[in-house]
């Protein structure tokens, strides 16, 4: 049977259209977009037990980790910091809990701040609050666009660490008191000088100069050293959290995520670090690679569907040149 001479003289148009869709599914699959800067896309999989706060944990061994660059904090002037080049980035969610792992390259490990020239490693994830009308400027938020941000430090997890043992030299054989009148930062509530509020902080900000600490503090974090000059770091938060006002996470839904990291050996503080661009976090409702197999059988199915679509545009241009070729 011939084929129409409508769809004989647009058979071109047919195919690239066909094609065209073809190619659109594929990249709309693999959450690309071809027409902006592409960012990093981190899917949090469901875990099929607590990862807890064990970086080495087995659970992490199926959660596909991806690559965020990192580039020296922008700013009106040259501050320093970019020494560290990338992060790698897991995540899991487990009975409405956020997991999500950090990974970097650090050579040395700085745990200590008891002497003025010393500075801590530290990392930290930004996300729009959940108050935020727009998408926040990823230095600090802005007015009607608020970040929540969590930090862990490497010597708030190490611990105080008593003068004495710092300043062997000193001309005084013992600090004179243990009290906290002779402690001012710990006196004072500096969170910092507090090993024992935990080695995380929660903070809030609206713009450059109003970080400050959120009325609560539930974000749970753990760092421990791994390989050959590696950090690990794990951070825990319930979806909802205790304040209304932070960033919520949900099965199905997408924020941004942006990374942060202080190699405390390049002096490297406050605004002095190592910052990502906004990374798209993807709270899926399925497992991971490689523990039930059910995104194996999704990349299956769409690798059929992307098949069947491509073949019938070929199998169109084919039949219609063979119509056309007849008499």
């Amino acid at each position: 049977m011939k084929l129409p001479s409508w769809l004989n003289g647009r058979r071109r148009t047919v195919v690239f259209a066909v094609a065209l869709l073809a190619v659109a599914g594929g990249l709309q699959f693999a959450n690309v977009n071809p027409a902006v800067s592409q960012s990093v896309f981190l899917t949090a999989y469901q875990a099929d037990s607590d990862p807890g706060l064990n970086p080495a944990s087995d659970v992490w061994n199926s959660a596909p980790p991806v690559q965020a660059p990192l580039t020296a904090q922008a700013g009106v002037y040259a501050a320093g910091g970019g020494s560290i080049p990338t992060v790698s980035a897991k995540a899991l969610h487990y009975k409405n809990n956020l997991y999500v792992r950090l990974e970097w390259d650090d050579s040395t490990a700085d745990e200590s701040t008891t002497r003025v020239q010393d500075f801590s490693d530290a990392i930290a994830l930004e996300f729009p609050a959940q108050t935020a009308s727009t998408v926040p400027s990823i230095c600090m938020g802005q007015a009607d666009g608020g970040v929540n941000i969590w930090q862990w430090r490497a010597d708030s997890q190490k611990g105080f660490k008593d003068p004495t043992e710092v300043y062997t030299g000193a001309l005084v054989d013992m600090y004179p008191s243990k009290e906290a009148l002779f402690y001012t930062a710990r006196a004072a509530g500096n969170p910092y000088a507090n090993h024992e509020l935990g080695p995380t902080q929660t903070l809030v900000a609206t713009t450059f100069g109003s970080l400050s600490p959120a009325a609560v503090q539930d974000v749970k974090g753990k760092g421990v050293r791994v390989g050959t000059g590696k950090w690990a770091v794990v951070f825990s938060r319930p979806f909802d959290g205790s304040d209304g006002s932070q960033a919520r996470f949900a099965v199905g839904a997408k924020t941004d995520m942006a990374i942060a990291v202080w190699n405390g050996s390049e002096g490297d503080r406050n605004g002095r670090k190592s910052v990502s661009q906004f990374v798209t976090l993807n709270v899926a409702g399925m497992s991971a690679p490689g523990s039930k197999g059910i995104n194996s059988l999704v990349v299956v199915l769409a690798v059929i569907l992307f098949v069947g679509i491509a073949g019938i545009g070929v199998g169109i241009a084919v039949y219609g040149a063979h119509e056309e070729g007849r008499p």
